[in-house]
């Protein structure tokens, strides 16, 4: 056995550091010698020993480098995979090492029943391999004490794995009781619960049956086989062993939510409790998909829902640990001070109740049930060695917060790329974290991607922006305000022959450029990145100054292309405010981006202190912040991600009463609506990461010759990218690397490069790859602008109408159109006192989805008829439809109070019951019996003990009080 190792060392090497392969070499044992012989060989030796010094002497000098041992590395990486290990071997150099990692006593050799009638003891956890099963022997047993938890079925490395292990089903069925083990039990046929089976590779989804620990717990016979990224530990096994899932299923199916509404607790709403239910119904009936993607429009309370359905999966015990997961410690620590303080039962907070771990904590203790964690210190656990290892059993629940952002999914990758590429070329860091856990997963975001449905599947339940609008749990925005400016509108443009300035990010200076051979012209996207034009910004700050207030309880946010960007905005703020004539005090008007110094205390300023009032940020407060008070949130950069421009406008969906906010502003100087309603998503051929000269690599170990032809075409895709911006100089060099040729040259020679041809032909041009990717990169450049600019006009964005009067137009003629097609419309004009609760808030969905709201609408009504007025969407079907007067809620509730009080007389405590009517009326629109059985009324004796207070006349007087709503 010691030689063939020796033989697969020297094979490994010489692959290593000669640039040749040994196909076909295999190892067979040499006969015996003779004494001429030996002698002949150890003359040889004596060569070798020769050839070995030389050798030495190479190694130095392909380490002369941190890039050239690197390269070494990789190279010895990827033929020492290509090993062919028998069975034997992957389990002492690979699944050994693995279990043992994980807390199990292992050592094929030595701690063996077959070779060495090795038993379990009790106090320790053993992996005995080759243990009998009924004339079999099961690769590995696994015992914790003498109790048998597991059997494992190896495989050869470069084996399939039998991934519906039915040989370890075979061992379970055939196992004999003995003395020296206690088994756990029996189901069905088989006496042991968990079965796996591997070859030792770590587990790619891309690769299924040929990686990872494939696992199956027999004791119910619906549950199904899976892959494990790492092996369970002993007390993760048999707390699996322990855990009853039904039961915990039972409890939550059997636990009422009162608690979770009460003002006492969370207080949260219908829709919050709705998405808990969804959750939890999802882990109940689907297990085994293990994910469930919750969406909740930013400003609806997601932390303060999550922190219920936390506290209800604990205390059900439907899961041992949680991880929190963020991509921020802000995030993080909000949910944790959520977790922290809030009351969820018996005035008692999660933290009161249960023991968690914080950020700080590298390894969760044995006893907490919640863990507070970013992904970026998780990728440092897990894959660089930072601490001690954290075993796959350790969570059996992640909830990732802002689902959409970062967790993307694994690049495509077949069998092909398997060996020519470092699996973690394909799996993101963050989907690496997900996978490694074997855990339910759990996703909240505002704003799902494409991507964040791959992972977490389609939403389990979805509380949309439009909707909480029309419940009134966000405020909407009104009509955009459109900055158009000359140059927003027309670009930027040199003309022919003109001589264009260029700032230089390197060196800090402005020099002109040659006489332009063609018109150069930008647009408003390139505004702030490519092209810098202070008329431009001041021209749209000129604007904006008329529509702030610094010292405003109504707080602005603005966008800026970059940190430079930002700056300017800050000083043009300042010097614009100061020439109409307004103070503004020093901290009034800040930037918060990454650069700044404790942007996280600015942070917390600008949610909780008058100042700053005004904030300019490029990236960092997209998500993850809470302002209730920011009512403006200006646009003076493009984006091109409709999921980047929702969470820029949720900033400022939140409702905040102290300050009377009804709805929020947005400015936008960048025409982003057009930007969004265009923009596709486009995939590219080759990935700019990778460089010429690892491209160049892997077409050394390519063999199939289809994939040699696709990595042709990300190399020739590489270089397009490279020959649009190369100077005169570039093409010199390019030129001498080529012996001659041009790089469209070289792209239409490797078009028809032969397969047999390709891999010398790309070895040849070391040199040029060395060169493309050292020398020949982007400039960090922007060209400047002195072309003048001003504001052309200043419109509002209805939709599909230009201005006010044709929104209201367009409103009245859908009502006409309709009126006696949709029922609510027709109830509403004819039979108001009828209208439902249900039916209001499915006409006013069905309204929006047209394009029609009640901001909009109060908005485009302030704008025709210069009257301010906040009606609601009854008040503008009964106007324009009836043509009766426009007016508010509170007018309409007011004056039939006032009616129905004077029309009859009142006790005091029935006076009183009245006024809570009007209140509930403002707030909610409709009143009606069933409402007097919900809160806030049912707190204190619902319909029964109300209609005791009046008489037994209570239905009448709501009739009579929803009939003088809309008397005349």
């Amino acid at each position: 056995m010691y030689f063939k190792k020796i033989f697969s060392l020297a094979k490994w090497f010489f692959e290593t550091y000669e640039e040749d392969t040994i196909e076909n070499l295999v190892y067979e044992l040499p006969p015996n010698k003779s004494d001429e012989e030996i002698a002949s060989l150890t003359d040889k030796v004596d060569e070798l020993t020769i050839q070995l010094k030389n050798y030495e002497l190479k190694i130095q000098s392909l380490n002369v480098s941190e890039s050239g041992i690197k390269k070494r590395r990789e190279k010895a990486q990827f033929y020492a995979d290509k090993i062919n290990l028998s069975e034997l071997d992957t389990r002492i150099q690979l699944i050994d090492v693995q279990l043992r990692a994980a807390g199990w006593e292992c050592d094929t050799e030595n701690i063996n029943y077959k070779n060495k009638k090795t038993l379990p003891e009790k106090g320790k956890n053993k992996a005995i391999a080759e243990w009998p099963c009924g004339g079999k022997y099961a690769d590995y047993a696994l015992f914790i004490g003498t109790e048998l938890y597991g059997l494992v079925e190896a495989k050869k490395y470069n084996t399939d794995i039998s991934t519906n292990l039915r040989q370890s089903k075979v061992y379970s069925e055939n196992i004999h009781p003995q003395a020296e083990i206690t088994l756990l039990g029996q189901w069905d046929t088989y006496k042991v619960p968990f079965l796996y089976s591997t070859n030792g590779k770590k587990y790619l989804e891309q690769l299924k049956t040929k990686s990872g620990i494939w696992f199956q717990d027999i004791r119910k016979s619906t549950n199904r086989p899976y892959a494990l990224k790492g092996w369970y530990s002993p007390e993760g096994l048999k707390k699996l062993y322990t855990r009853d899932s039904e039961e915990a299923n039972e409890k939550l199916l059997e636990s009422d939510y009162d608690y979770l509404a009460s003002p006492s607790g969370l207080s949260l709403r219908d829709y919050q409790i709705e998405a808990i239910q969804s959750v939890e119904n999802k882990i109940i009936e689907s297990p085994f998909d293990k994910r469930a993607l919750l969406v909740m429009a930013t400003g609806t309370g997601k932390t303060r829902t999550i922190n219920g359905l936390i506290y209800r999966l604990i205390k059900a015990n439907r899961f041992k640990r949680i991880l929190f997961l963020t991509d921020r410690k802000l995030l993080a620590t909000q949910a944790r001070d959520s977790i922290k303080e809030n009351k969820v039962e018996d005035q008692q907070s999660f933290g009161g109740i249960y023991p968690f771990d914080d950020l700080g904590t590298t390894i969760p203790d044995s006893g907490s049930r919640l863990h507070f964690a970013t992904v970026q210190s998780m990728v440092k656990r897990l894959f660089y060695n930072e601490g001690e290892p954290l075993t796959v059993d350790t969570y059996d629940c992640i909830i990732v917060d802002e689902a959409h952002r970062g967790y993307q999914l694994d690049k495509e990758m077949n069998e092909d790329d398997f060996g020519i590429r470092n699996e973690d070329d394909y799996v993101a860091q963050y989907r690496k974290v997900l996978d490694y856990f074997d855990a339910f997963k759990i996703g909240m975001t505002a704003t799902p991607a494409l991507h964040t449905t791959e992972i977490f599947g389609e939403s389990v339940y979805n509380y949309s922006y439009r909707r909480a609008v029309i419940d009134g749990n966000l405020v909407d925005h009104e009509p955009p305000f459109n900055i158009k400016t000359y140059l927003n509108t027309e670009g930027i443009t040199w003309e022919k022959g003109e001589k264009p300035q260029v700032y230089d990010g390197e060196t800090g200076e402005i020099t002109d450029l040659d006489e332009l051979e063609d018109e150069l012209k930008f647009d408003v996207e390139h505004f702030n990145k490519q092209v810098l034009n202070d008329n431009f910004n001041r021209a749209v700050v000129q604007e904006l100054v008329k529509h702030l207030d610094p010292e405003g309880n109504e707080k602005t946010i603005i966008f800026a292309a970059r940190d430079s960007h930002a700056d300017t905005i800050i000083n043009m703020l300042g010097e614009e405010f100061e020439k109409i004539g307004v103070d503004v005090h020093e901290k009034a008007i800040q930037k918060i981006t990454g650069s700044v110094y404790d942007n996280a205390q600015l942070t917390r300023d600008f949610k909780n202190e008058r100042y700053p009032n005004i904030v300019v940020t490029v990236d960092l407060l997209t998500t993850g912040i809470d302002v209730p008070s920011i009512c403006n949130v200006v646009f003076m950069r493009r984006v091109r991600s409709r999921i980047l421009y929702e969470q820029m406008l949720g900033r400022a969906t939140r409702l905040c009463r102290e300050i009377g906010k009804e709805s929020f502003k947005i400015f936008d100087a960048v025409r982003l609506y057009e930007a969004l309603k265009d923009y596709t998503q486009i995939q590219t051929v080759g990935n700019p990461s990778y460089t010429f000269q690892q491209l160049v690599e892997e077409t050394e170990r390519i063999s199939d010759e289809q994939r040699l032809y696709k990595q042709v075409e990300q190399i020739i895709a590489k270089l397009q990218r490279k020959s649009r911006n190369l100077t005169a100089e570039q093409k010199e060099h390019i030129s001498y690397h080529t012996d001659g040729n041009t790089i469209e040259g070289l792209i239409q020679s490797l078009k028809n490069t032969t397969s047999s041809e390709i891999k010398n032909t790309v070895e040849q041009l070391s040199s040029l790859w060395n060169y493309l990717d050292t020398k020949v990169y982007k400039k960090y450049s922007q060209f400047v602008s002195t072309h003048e600019d001003s504001v052309m006009e200043v419109t509002r964005g209805y939709g599909n109408a230009d201005r006010p009067e044709d929104y209201i137009e367009g409103f009245k003629k859908f009502l006409q159109e309709n009126s006696n097609t949709i029922t609510a419309i027709n109830i509403i004009c004819n039979k108001p006192q009828e209208l439902d609760r249900k039916s209001l808030k499915e006409l006013k969905l069905l309204l929006d989805e047209k394009g029609f709201n009640e901001t909009s609408l109060n908005t485009a009504w302030k704008s025709t008829k210069n009257v301010d007025i906040a009606a609601d969407i009854i008040a503008y079907i009964r106007t324009l439809s009836m043509g009766v007067d426009l007016i508010t809620p509170q007018e309409r509730v007011q004056r039939a109070i006032s009616k129905l009080k004077s029309k009859h007389q009142w006790t005091a405590v029935q006076l009183r019951w009245i006024d809570r009517f009007e209140k509930q009326l403002i707030a909610e629109t409709i009143l009606t019996k069933q409402d007097l059985d919900l809160r806030p009324f049912v707190d204190e004796g619902g319909f029964t003990r109300l209609n005791k207070i009046f008489n037994n006349e209570l239905e009448e007087l709501i009739t009579e009080l929803n009939n003088e709503l809309y008397s005349a």
